[in-house]
């Protein structure tokens, strides 16, 4: 996931940021409200670690601006503060979880991947990608006027990868999205599954390959 880091301790951004590259992710850290604000308006964002005691603008102020103009999908709140209050503010003005400080940074990743399992089930027809479509009522996939026989598992993959077109998955996060139970997959499966997929969709490709993160749906014209 593409994660914004927003922490003014510098050094606990850092830590963050290493133990997120290292789970797969794409986290960038700022140490300010009004470079927060600044960088969601320009980036979009899977994810917002942020921080609540914050100089120039703290956190339920970030995040207030960041609801009202839509500008993020889900926020973890980070705080040294305890009080129900301050959680329950928290989770109305939007937030999606609370970690108080300090905390593992182990749990802190963990919480990262529960939050990217949950993404919004959009209310559409079809998943369409350039000539590739998707019919979320019959199954039926199609790249043009041609058909593409899939299985199930295929299907689900290209399903997960359709929604968010543009957001380059991990191998996990595509198995824990694909398979509901941990002792059934194994990452390298992925693989597998993806080589078939992009065999059955054929050229111009539309799933593509990000070095050493994972696999991602783009446009075919979109440089890969």
């Amino acid at each position: 996931m593409h994660i914004l880091i927003v922490e003014d301790e510098v050094p606990v951004a850092r830590q963050i940021v290493s133990a997120l590259i290292e789970a797969g992710h794409n986290p960038k850290a700022v140490y300010d409200g009004e470079a927060a604000l600044n960088e969601v308006r320009k980036t979009a964002f899977d994810l917002i670690v942020l921080d609540i005691g914050l100089p120039r603008l703290d956190g339920f102020q970030v995040l207030r601006r960041v609801r009202a103009q839509d500008l993020a999908g889900r926020v973890l709140l980070l705080t040294a503060r305890s009080a129900v209050d301050d959680r329950v503010t928290g989770f109305q003005l939007g937030a999606d979880d609370y970690l108080p400080k300090p905390f593992a940074m182990r749990e802190l990743v963990a919480r990262v991947r529960a939050l990217g399992r949950r993404y919004p089930e959009q209310s559409l027809m079809s998943l369409n990608l350039g000539d590739l479509t998707l019919d979320l009522d019959t199954y039926d996939v199609r790249r043009g006027a041609e058909r593409i026989d899939l299985s199930p598992r295929e299907l689900a993959i290209l399903k997960v990868l359709l929604r968010e077109p543009g957001r380059v998955f991990t191998r996990t996060e595509l198995c824990e999205r694909v398979w509901e139970h941990a002792h059934e997959y194994d990452t390298k499966l992925v693989e597998v599954f993806i080589c078939r997929l992009r065999r059955k969709i054929g050229d111009p490709p539309v799933i593509h390959t990000v070095r050493h993160v994972g696999y991602t749906a783009r446009g075919a014209c979109a440089t890969p």
